[in-house]
């Protein structure tokens, strides 16, 4: 039939990974089950991943903005315009958010070009066919996926999907270790992602028959309010413990350079330790200067104690979310360059002390920085029944709320009335795709302000704290006469705008938003007007907070 040639993107906080393969299309969303071309990972400057950084330059022909190493190279001698970690913001509505989706679109361009030496994106012959799957951490709301969608495609990316980071390292192992990696029918397998910027955990519960689909749980653990966990969090520990070293002013002009040259040496340090040695000692540049740092095991676990101890605190917040019990896990998964460290499998084998590495019961990529952009190169192999494994289903890893805020609603009496608490639509932890099986119906009454107009607003929530996902504001004009008797005295404070508000509700399993809005205004108990709208929760949809008519 033809070729389905696939890029996998790990588009990570402080690195990211590229693979790509190829695959005998047979048609029909089938593919056949020996690939082509099994993922291969892409290199820059002969390194398996490129950092996640953009040194902006001045915007002229002669010092265009650079991205990856020659960055970092630039930032060196101009610290004041390089930037990383700006995954983090994606999705955000607010200026850094939309600083981060720029970064990040010219990001991917950046990649776009390197991986078209390998793919044919621009030129793609008869019978190929290219697919983008971009992953994503497991938490992440609506906004953030559909952030790094649009991105994808803004950079110029064909066929744009989206994959769980924590499935694609399971897709890795599955497809790569065939028969060596087989979970136990109605056990669990738990993966975690140790990544620069979070560590993310998921649970795949396997089917008791094998014809059923698995069930991908993913849970957010997060017994200290506001803090993160991954590979920068250390970066900052042993540079704020190496800086005290260093002149104050050298540090302060020279922050992101040398958070840089720190962690260059915390990877030395850490592959040292893999090794068995219990110091290192390697050179840094200081401002102008070099200077010679040193760090032994025993420093280390000092100054890291509490990081390393709060390891395990994830971990067993992870399975108290999930309802689990240690002995339930059957198999796990590291991926993440972060899991190199040592006291990984110390603070594993202590929650799991069933689970070995030589039992084949733990599992970890030779080079797990590749296996989250290596699976998601397999994403045609999982989709298609031929590669043997059915693609999980998912559950939500946040609420939905819907709000419709009436703050000057009154009863009948006159009696002002409280807003109304939102109203869940779809609780954490629901078997995705969901959809309402009739429509949601609100009755709204609320107090006539304006005189010409009259509006009713709708809006959609997220997570525990109710996040702010999307407005809706629907606008409604009043009649010539409705609005010349408003203006008499005697129309009341009391006098009450009616309208019933009509939703179809439904969330596909990457937790995308798709509603059917109806609001009907009433006017002496008739309906008077009615405007519907389809609405998907995008990147150019909740820009619309401010008021977006329906």
């Amino acid at each position: 039939m033809g070729t389905v040639h696939t890029i996998g993107i790990d588009f990570g906080t402080a690195n990211s990974c590229v693979a790509f393969a190829s695959y005998f299309d047979r048609g029909h969303g089938e593919v056949d089950p020996d690939p082509l071309r099994r993922p291969q990972v892409i290199q820059f400057q002969n390194r398996d991943t490129v950092p996640t950084c953009i040194h902006l330059g001045d915007r002229t022909p002669q010092n265009p903005p650079a991205f990856g190493p020659a960055a970092e190279e630039r930032a060196l001698f101009d610290p004041g315009r390089f930037y990383t970690g700006f995954k983090l913001y994606l999705g955000r509505q607010d200026k850094a958010g939309e600083d981060a989706f720029q970064m990040t679109k010219h990001f991917l361009q950046f990649l776009r070009a390197r991986i078209g030496q390998f793919v044919p994106i621009e030129g793609a012959g008869k019978g190929e066919r290219i697919e983008t799957v971009v992953g994503h951490p497991v938490q992440w709301n609506a906004d953030q996926r559909n952030a790094t969608l649009h991105a994808a495609l803004e950079a110029g990316f064909p066929s744009v999907r989206l994959e769980e980071e924590s499935l694609a390292a399971l897709y890795c192992h599955v497809f790569d270790e065939r028969m060596g990696f087989s979970p136990k029918p109605g056990s669990y397998v738990l993966t975690v992602d140790m990544g620069g910027g979070t560590t993310d955990f998921a649970f795949l519960q396997i089917p008791e028959e094998v014809d059923q689909r698995p069930i991908s749980i993913p849970v957010h653990p997060t017994p200290q309010e506001g803090r993160t966990y991954g590979g920068r969090d250390l970066d900052i520990m042993l540079f704020n413990h190496l800086a005290q070293q260093w002149d104050p002013e050298v540090v302060r002009t020279h922050a992101r350079v040398l958070l840089r040259e720190v962690r260059k040496f915390k990877e030395g340090f850490s592959n040292s330790l893999a090794d068995g040695a219990m110091e290192y000692e390697s050179v840094l540049l200081v401002g102008n200067a070099t200077r010679r740092a040193r760090l032994t095991r025993v420093e280390f676990e000092q100054v890291a104690d509490e990081y390393i101890r709060y390891f395990e605190v994830l971990i067993r917040g992870a399975l108290e979310e999930a309802g689990l019990r240690p002995e339930q896990v059957t198999q796990l998964i590291l991926t993440g360059g972060h899991s190199r460290w040592y006291f990984v499998e110390r603070i594993l084998g202590k929650v799991f002390p069933q689970l070995f590495v030589g039992s084949r019961t733990i599992f970890r990529h030779s080079h797990p920085e590749q296996s989250v952009a290596r699976g998601l190169a397999y994403d045609p192999l999982v989709r298609s029944s031929r590669g043997g494994f059915l693609p999980p289903m998912r559950r939500a890893a946040h609420p939905v709320y819907l709000s419709i805020p009436a703050k000057s609603a009154v009863g009948l009496d006159g009696t002002p009335i409280a807003d109304p608490d939102p109203v869940l639509l779809i609780p954490r932890g629901q078997l995705l795709p969901f959809r309402t099986e009739a429509p949601l119906r609100f009755r709204v009454d609320q107090a006539s302000t304006g005189t010409q107009e009259t509006q009713v607003k709708i809006q959609f929530l997220s997570g525990q704290r109710r996040a702010p996902l999307v407005d809706r504001v629907a606008t409604f004009q009043r009649g010539f006469w409705e609005q010349v008797i408003s203006k008499f005295p005697w129309f009341g404070s009391t006098k009450l705008d009616r309208f019933e508000v009509l939703v179809n509700f439904q969330v596909d399993e990457h937790e995308m938003i798709l509603a059917d809005l109806a609001v009907t205004r009433f006017l002496g108990g008739k309906p008077v007007d009615v405007q519907k709208q389809r609405m998907r929760v995008d990147v150019v949809s909740t820009q619309g907070r401010d008021g977006t008519e329906l």
